[in-house]
């Protein structure tokens, strides 16, 4: 019994196929699996700039504070404007979103919890920020499996196209 072998011009037509399969593979999936990674790392630069903003916010409410507690020292030691005691009461409403009363010893227990609430408020969202990027890291690293994956069988592919196309050469030789 003889093993019948396929045409040679069979055997490099599928190895062509093969080829131009692996090409077509590289140049679209892999593309677009690299263009999805670049913009998951765009986000993740956004947050990292979201991040740093926010932290900087924080710092300068703690600035606001040092200010508040400066200002109520001096109102006690003398008088100060009512037009600096506005100013620095509508910095911090800014700074903190909210209405503020006016600075004064009485009021410094409330005016510091608005501060710790915005500080709060920033902190959270850096938190989720941070936990934000960290997702887009798993979802990068997987993509970048799912890379190698398909330049893997895309390589696979190449190389057994090659050898169906040498096997014609093989089989003109037997």
């Amino acid at each position: 019994m003889m093993v019948r072998l396929p045409q040679p011009w069979l055997l490099v037509l599928i190895g062509l196929i093969l080829n131009v399969l692996a090409i077509v593979m590289s140049s679209i999936v892999l593309d677009k699996l690299s263009e999805d990674i670049e913009k998951l790392n765009e986000s993740k630069q956004q947050n990292q700039y979201s991040i740093q903003l926010a932290w900087n916010s924080v710092e300068t409410l703690e600035r606001k504070r040092e200010a508040v507690l400066l200002h109520i020292q001096a109102v006690y030691t003398e008088k100060v404007s009512q037009m600096l005691q506005e100013a620095v009461q509508n910095q911090l409403r800014h700074w903190v979103g909210q209405p503020v009363p006016d600075i004064s010893h009485d009021n410094l227990g409330q005016i510091m919890r608005l501060i710790n609430q915005a500080q709060q408020g920033l902190r959270d969202r850096i938190d989720d920020y941070y936990l934000e990027n960290l997702s887009i890291s798993e979802r990068v690293l997987k993509l970048n499996e799912k890379i190698a994956w398909y330049k893997n069988i895309g390589l696979f592919l190449q190389v057994f196209g090659l050898a169906l196309i040498l096997a014609r050469d093989l089989a003109r030789k037997h």
